[in-house]
């Protein structure tokens, strides 16, 4: 089952301390983890793009209809982060801005070569640790595994303005 075809819970018992102290623990050795690994699998071209930058570039790979309005609602940024994100992306060649065709009054983003090859070679690097941590999994287990996974991403998701 896919995440996007991931079935919301019902309301769920309350976690005792006990669990929240073993999941924070496993998510900070998780975030250690990935970051760690990250510096030592990704380019150095990779290292210097923030997690906006490289979620724009991607938006400009996958779906270059995009309007830069519509790339800024996706990233839930201001119109001033968004123009400093698109000028970083422009200034290291990964894109270009461009009218669309969709709306002669608008720009999306053009992906160049350069950014094409920044793209796919994040994306190998990402499937990397993908492969790694599921590996660590039994394999009868890892559907189960990401079908909880997506269940916890999307209680965060709903949870993220309670402390």
């Amino acid at each position: 089952m896919s995440d996007s075809q991931t079935r919301p819970l019902g309301p769920q018992p309350e976690p005792d301390a006990d669990q929240i102290d073993r999941l924070n623990r496993v998510f900070h050795d998780l975030w250690h983890v990935v970051m760690f690994a990250r510096r030592d699998s990704s380019s150095e071209k990779i290292q210097r793009l923030s997690f906006r930058e490289m979620h724009a570039l991607a938006m400009a790979y996958e779906r270059p209809d995009l309007i830069l309005r519509e790339i800024r609602e996706r990233l839930a940024v201001p119109q001033t982060t968004l123009s400093s994100i698109v000028s970083k992306l422009e200034k290291s060649g990964y894109v270009r801005r461009a009218i669309t065709p969709r709306d002669m009054r608008s720009f999306s983003l053009e992906i160049t070569e350069k950014g094409r090859d920044m793209k796919e070679d994040h994306d190998r690097r990402d499937a990397a640790l993908a492969r790694g941590a599921l590996q660590a999994i039994p394999e009868p287990e890892r559907d189960r595994f990401l079908e909880l996974f997506a269940h916890m991403v999307q209680g965060l998701g709903r949870n993220t303005s309670q402390d």
